[in-house]
């Protein structure tokens, strides 16, 4: 564990077997991940990696994570949280999709035996098994899914796939007030607003074989770490790891001390790859 300005933050390398993951992949990104670090040799961010019980999971990074393993890497660089403290808020993220209408996600609906109901009114989801969907010409639609947890995960995966492969979304703030849809986007399209899922949800799933489609899940955590840069040759064993931490520990209270490792508190925007 690490100290800055009182501020804890714990830095660790983990064999990647270790490491239980609660969501999908997205292909395009992680590929090219890939290729850049392929081409640049260095890993700049540590993953964000949930300690629960002695288990490992990982709550943030999931791209970063296959296209590690994708060039070879049996070792990953981990931000450690404590999964059980309050400090670490499990939110959501919606997905708005350009283009796509209402009568579109009704017949993939129908072909995929969802029930669905039309509303008059602009809510979120009332259960964990609820779909709210917004359309930008004031449609209102509910999307049942299955009462089974992993039934519902392989339901949301089909459907973020169908959308995925004919349009583009963005993901916006759970925060976001849904009833000004029309600020969110220049285009017409859908809102997608995901029922709420519990830290014990993200658990269980991590232990599942069908995870949760990518850019659901959103974690908050306490004094991210960004910008410490580690070689990916030195992810590819994960032989000698616990000598490898001591040496870790070294390099980061040297980073520290030599006034090398900034707080900001203040929100940042980061233009990602």
């Amino acid at each position: 564990m690490s100290i800055l300005a009182g501020e804890k933050f714990e830095l660790k390398l983990l064999p990647s077997m270790a490491v239980a993951l609660h969501e999908e992949c997205e292909d395009n990104r992680y590929s090219r991940l890939v290729e850049r670090f392929n081409d640049e040799h260095v890993l700049y961010n540590p993953l964000i990696v949930a300690n629960h019980s002695g288990s490992y999971i990982l709550i943030d990074g999931a791209n970063r994570f296959e296209a590690l393993k994708q060039i070879g890497c049996k070792a990953i660089l981990a931000q450690l949280v404590d999964y059980a403290s309050s400090d670490v808020v499990l939110k959501s993220w919606y997905h708005f999709v350009s283009f796509m209408t209402i009568e579109e996600l009704i017949e993939f609906a129908a072909g995929n035996k969802l029930i669905t109901a039309s509303l008059t009114d602009i809510r979120k989801p009332e259960s964990k098994n609820e779909l709210i969907v917004h359309s930008t010409s004031g449609k209102v639609l509910s999307v049942m899914l299955s009462g089974d947890l992993e039934t519902m995960l392989g339901e949301l995966s089909a459907l973020n796939r169908f959308y995925d492969e004919k349009y583009s979304y963005t993901r916006i703030d759970s925060d976001t007030d849904i009833s000004r849809i029309k600020e969110l986007s220049p285009d017409e399209g859908l809102l997608f607003v995901f029922p709420e899922l519990s830290k014990d949800d993200i658990v269980k799933i991590a232990g599942l074989q069908q995870k949760l489609p990518a850019g659901i899940s959103r974690h908050l955590i306490p004094n991210r770490v960004l910008h410490i840069k580690i070689l990916i040759d030195a992810l590819q064993t994960d032989e000698n790891i616990d000598k490898r931490n001591e040496e870790l520990q070294k390099h980061i209270q040297h980073k520290i001390d030599s006034k090398k490792v900034r707080l900001y508190r203040e929100p940042i925007l980061v233009f990602d790859e």
